[in-house]
């Protein structure tokens, strides 16, 4: 029995997501093309590789043996990357970082070209989704501040941020506020820690879930806000509020599993975070080096 790589990978993607549908959305590919695969895999195999049921796709017991056989397959393809990319002086392949869209945003202006530039076979996918996140097939690792981890990633402390009071400098500005909205957030989140600073009688104009949203809203006079010093001190059309009690830092964690960090590609963006992000983020670093004991 001969199985079609092209073929494994809808199999894992399925066994990851759960659905038809959220496989065919991450792997780019239309349903009906998944369908089509998977019933391929299942003749070439001669076997039953999931039950369909109203809660999803569960595996059966030859399904978990193939999937098995090709998550090693996938480690192995990764690793084949991995050790040709090393005796070309380059790292090579596609892995996805997750995080803030505001942060992605400074990423891609400021740490990724360097690395892209000397790295022209390395992808790069950067996706703004809020968490918990779906599993992905590429190796992926996540920069989020409150977000409990995803079994097998670790969170650990990267960084911690300086986050101010901002309000506009041109237009006419309301008392109230904009705010983050979080409400997924696990333990203490950032924004109940905000609203013990506010005023009893303070309004909410608006929530969002990116500090670049509330940014164009200060800037506009809807309110002030908490945003990043890193966003907030470099916009010359915010003027930061002087009451230190508005201050306040947020740990930003970095979110990886070991079979992500075990490829080169992700070993090398973590070493270039580790160099860069403190001062991006005009923060303090916490992770002392970018070599992890996961």
């Amino acid at each position: 029995m001969n199985a079609d790589w092209d073929h494994l990978k809808i199999a894992l993607a399925i066994s990851r997501t759960g659905s038809m549908t959220a496989a065919a959305l991450q792997l780019g590919m239309d349903q009906t093309t998944v369908g089509r695969r998977l019933t391929a895999l299942e003749e070439q195999l001669d076997t039953t590789l999931f039950l369909r049921s109203k809660s999803g796709f569960v595996a059966t017991e030859a399904g978990q043996m193939v999937i098995s056989r090709a998550h090693r397959i996938e480690a192995q393809i990764s690793a084949m990357q991995d050790d040709l990319a090393e005796s070309q002086h380059s790292v090579m392949g596609l892995m996805r970082i997750m995080g803030n869209t505001w942060m992605l945003q400074l990423l891609a202006e400021n740490i990724l070209p360097p690395l892209l530039s000397t790295n022209p076979r390395l992808e790069l996918r950067l996706s703004g989704r809020l968490p918990p996140a779906p599993i992905h097939g590429e190796p992926t690792l996540s920069l989020w501040f409150d977000a409990a981890p995803t079994h097998p990633d670790k969170a650990i402390p990267l960084c911690r941020v300086p986050y101010a009071a901002y309000r506009s400098k041109t237009s006419e500005v309301k008392t109230g506020w904009v705010q983050f909205q979080d409400d997924l957030a696990q333990g203490p989140s950032f924004s109940r820690q905000i609203r013990r600073r506010m005023d009893a009688e303070a309004q909410i104009h608006m929530t969002a879930t990116d500090a670049q949203i509330l940014q164009g809203a200060v800037r506009s006079g809807l309110g002030q806000a908490m945003l990043p010093r890193a966003l907030g001190d470099n916009d010359p059309q915010l003027t930061r509020l002087t009451d230190a009690d508005t201050d306040i830092d947020r740990v930003l964690h970095l979110h990886v599993g070991p079979e992500a960090y075990r490829t080169k590609r992700v070993q090398l963006v973590i070493t270039a975070l580790h160099e860069q992000i403190a001062d991006l983020l005009a923060g303090k670093l916490l992770l002392k080096s970018p070599v992890l004991k996961l």
